[in-house]
């Protein structure tokens, strides 16, 4: 056996182009056989190497074949984690080789030898549990040794022995380790690294740093894309609210990886609150956990303020008279008794002649508008927004809640009949079938006056 230790000896031996003439003309084998062992010296040295450009250069594959694009992908790093190619350096590190000199055969122009490949055994260490890249790596480094045999052939091409089978079955098998699924015992400390917290936040509007009058608490979580490669395992993550420390909301559970963007909220209908009521002035916490194999682990906690200064919300969708406008409750509702006792009427509007009965709109209205009559003393601005939701289940409503498709801020404007609201949005005569729904605000605030909805079909 030449073992790898002696590499050099066959190239200091076959020196020089005229020696291996010499040897050709004589017609002996043995001059040939060490060319082939020489040839099979560089070619397990590349394999070795896992290097896809030389093993496809300096063989007899075609760069266009699919074999030769099968070899380049699977040697490739990109695509690939940090932790796995770190994993298959370490494995890579580990291989060495000898060639059976007493296997070489010789015929003409085609030639082949055995090389003895060995390689850390893997296998056994990737049914190990580990906690991080480095944990695997030194594992690798000291796993126990694997051998595979695989049988190089060689073509003869103007006198130089040429690799001939490099991308076969057999060939491929030897890098099976870049196939290998690697995955680390999960832990709220692994989890909390994934969590980018430059972009994870509270979410408020403008640049507060509290809520003030929310109906909402939102805590977003925004992870390394890293995450995204446990979802198959199956890992659940809650969160919880807590009010002065104490529990008040818990989630249901989620499965950790099936989004980089995990969205912690909590609408005051899930504490028990009136829609669109106010939370209570205090602190409050969301919490992340992890459902770990050893009970919940905590794995990240945040904290905010909230202040409440609006007045309690009208429950009951009438005045102090007991008054009911048309509609009112069917398609609109007031959540602030101050505001709602300026309001003498409240309509959809049909500018284009497009209405189809009392809220809902055809697809080619130019302006949905909602109009609202108020008593003359009143003139303070408002701001409003709309949103649109293709459909009216809760979930879709809900997403549809988070984006604003349209905000203005108007104040009464005087007609001959009155002083008017004119909450407007334009379409431009190509509204999408589904809901578009609206919220009044008291300017500059997040304190909610009134909402409604309206259909276009």
């Amino acid at each position: 056996m030449i073992t790898n230790s002696i590499k050099k000896t066959v190239s200091v031996l076959l020196t020089g182009a005229v020696l291996f003439s010499l040897a050709g003309c004589m017609n002996l084998g043995g001059g040939s056989k060490k060319a082939v062992i020489e040839a099979a010296e560089t070619f397990a040295a590349d394999m070795a190497a896992a290097d896809a450009s030389k093993l496809i250069k300096n063989s007899t594959l075609s760069k266009k074949s699919d074999e030769a694009s099968a070899l380049t992908e699977l040697l490739s790093d990109s695509g690939h984690t940090d932790d796995e190619i770190a994993f298959y350096k370490a494995v890579e590190k580990t291989i060495d080789y000898e060639i059976d000199e007493d296997s070489v055969s010789v015929d003409k122009d085609s030639a082949s030898v055995n090389i003895i490949f060995s390689i850390a055994d893997y296998s056994d260490v990737l049914l190990e549990d580990f906690k991080n890249a480095d944990e695997l790596t030194s594992a690798i480094k000291k796993a126990d040794s694997a051998t595979f045999k695989f049988t190089a052939e060689f073509s003869k091409e103007d006198k130089e022995w040429i690799p001939d089978n490099v991308g076969s079955k057999k060939f491929m098998k030897f890098y099976e380790y870049r196939k290998a699924d690697i995955s680390f015992a999960l832990t709220a400390e692994m989890i909390a690294g994934f969590i980018d917290k430059d972009e994870s936040s509270f979410w408020i509007y403008g640049d507060e740093n509290k809520y003030t009058d929310t109906t909402f608490i939102e805590y977003d979580y925004y992870f390394d894309s890293a995450i995204l490669g446990y979802e198959d395992r199956g890992e659940q993550i809650y969160f919880v609210l807590k009010k002065d420390g104490a529990q008040i909301y818990c989630s249901s559970d989620m499965r950790l990886g099936e989004n980089a963007k995990v969205e912690c909220r909590v609408e005051g209908g899930d504490i028990g609150l009136e829609a669109f009521g106010e939370f209570e002035s205090g602190t409050y916490t969301i919490e992340l956990y992890y459902k770990g194999e050893n009970g919940d682990e905590l794995v990240d906690s945040n904290s905010i303020d909230v202040e409440k200064t609006v007045v309690p919300i009208l429950t009951t969708g009438t005045d102090p008279s007991g008054d009911t406008l048309s509609g009112e409750g069917d398609y609109y509702a007031f959540t602030d008794f101050v505001f709602r006792s300026f309001i003498i009427d409240a309509e959809w509007y049909d500018y284009d002649d497009c209405m189809i009965d009392d809220m809902t709109y055809t697809t080619d209205v130019q302006t949905i508008a909602f109009s609202m009559q108020v008593k003359p003393a009143y003139d303070k601005a408002v701001d409003y927004q709309f949103y649109y939701s293709e459909n009216a289940d809760t979930a879709a409503l809900e997403e549809a809640l988070t984006n604003p498709i349209y905000s203005a801020t108007i104040s009464p404007k005087q007609y001959s009949n009155g002083y008017f609201y004119d909450i407007e949005y334009d379409v431009g005569g190509s509204a999408k079938p589904g809901l578009y729904v609206f919220a009044v605000f008291e300017a500059g605030t997040e304190n909610i006056l009134m909402y409604g909805f309206c259909a276009v079909s």
